[in-house]
């Protein structure tokens, strides 16, 4: 089920039994690749990958104790710990990430529903369609993810990334002309000029706008400190459209075919089988078929159709064989990951959005002040620590190469 994952391979590297083995992150190292230029390669691709990371984390996480039986230092099984309760906080936020950025898509639309920001049924009716259309179009993904490849769902899946990038636009949109509005207050309420406190006073600017500028600002100081911003110019606003495709759309995918063990790169996604030919004609619409005429052919097919019907079947054993067996294991099992997976997202969202109440009748402050702000700072933290890890890398690399 690990489809021959690496980190699973690390990982028992460094915590083999009396070893202190440790793994180097080589910068100058670089691979070629066939890389995907169709949605529907992406999609095959990521499953493999989001699967494998997945499950690679999960190894990793239940079998942490191993480390206890290698004989790395004390300060470095320190690191590890660290590196564990990171892992496993990145672990649960991913898990429930579909559930998370539905949370921020309702929340931060349903906040321009407050009187002091719009107000008013016009913006209450667009909201609704467009949750609808996001249901929907969530429900089209686990209908394609269901059995289709996704080279035959080409349109569908393409539909979903579209979509999700509009989505996402209207979710800025709403952030930044919130926190717009929450200055805009400030000065109301104040009668005075704008200082550099009420940045912070104001809890939607505060929350919203400061934590997504350090998220990144992490990114675009990381990538400078890399000496690699140009990735930053040339395909950030990209990234950000896709970004809600790789929770949404890959994600639903990927669990709904975790039973699915192969590999999902370019060209290595159906089974070849040599099912014959049918010659056509110099006419499209014909075909060249061979059926007996000869009455003897006939006769001859009419005798063993009659022998075939007296004859009694022999009894079959329908004991299914080991591979059936196996096919059957990874069905089951992709149907309880994604019933867990589905109904735990879902939970949360019911709990979540039932506490939050409506902007209309609380006020655009209490409904963002709340879970949202779990979300927000969690995004923050994650960041920070990969920037941390990221950052430390180069000072070690400045001094002791590579």
């Amino acid at each position: 089920m690990y489809l021959a994952e690496d980190r699973i391979l690390c990982w028992e590297l460094v915590s083999k039994r009396g070893g202190s083995w440790v793994l180097h992150y080589v910068k100058s190292a670089y691979a070629v690749t066939d890389t995907p230029d169709q949605v529907p390669e992406l999609v095959s691709q990521r499953r493999r990958w989001l699967n494998g990371s997945f499950f690679a984390a999960i190894h990793s996480t239940v079998h942490f104790h191993y480390i206890y039986r290698s004989s790395h230092s004390f300060m470095r099984k320190f690191w590890i710990h660290i590196e564990l309760v990171y892992q496993t906080f990145n672990l649960i936020f991913s898990w429930f990430a579909i559930g998370n950025f539905f949370i921020s898509f309702f929340v931060l639309c349903n906040a321009l529903e407050d009187p002091n920001v719009i107000g008013g049924r016009a913006i209450h009716i667009i909201n609704l369609i467009l949750e609808y259309a996001y249901i929907g179009l969530l429900l089209m993904c686990f209908m394609l993810s269901l059995g289709n490849r996704p080279q035959g769902s080409k349109i569908g899946y393409t539909m979903a990334f579209v979509g999700f990038a509009l989505f996402t636009i209207y979710m800025t949109f709403s952030a930044f002309f919130l926190a717009a509005k929450g200055i805009q207050q400030v000065l109301k309420d104040e009668d005075r000029g704008l200082t550099v406190s009420d940045f912070f006073s104001n809890s939607i600017f505060r929350d919203i706008v400061i934590s997504l500028a350090a998220t990144f600002g992490l990114y675009v100081v990381a990538s400078i400190i890399h000496l690699d911003p140009w990735h930053m110019i040339t395909s950030f606003i990209q990234y950000l459209l896709l970004a809600p495709s790789y929770i949404n759309v890959l994600n639903v995918y990927a669990f709904a075919n975790v039973h699915d063990v192969s590999w999902g790169t370019k060209g290595d996604n159906k089974v070849s089988t040599d099912l014959g030919e049918v010659k056509m004609t110099k006419n499209k619409n014909e075909v060249e078929v061979a059926v007996p005429t000869a009455e003897t052919d006939i006769n001859a097919a009419y005798e063993d159709a009659i022998h075939v019907l007296s004859t009694k079947p022999p009894k079959e054993d329908h004991t299914p064989d080991a591979a059936t067996k196996q096919e059957d294991y990874y069905r089951s099992f992709r149907t309880n990951v994604l019933m867990a997976w589905v109904l735990s997202n879902a939970l949360l969202v019911a709990i979540i959005l039932t506490a939050t109440g409506s902007a209309a009748d609380r006020g655009a402050n209490n409904t963002v002040n709340g879970y949202m702000i779990f979300i927000l700072y969690s995004v923050v933290i994650l960041a920070l620590v990969r920037f941390i890890g990221s950052t430390g890398y180069m000072i070690v690399r400045l001094f002791a190469g590579e």
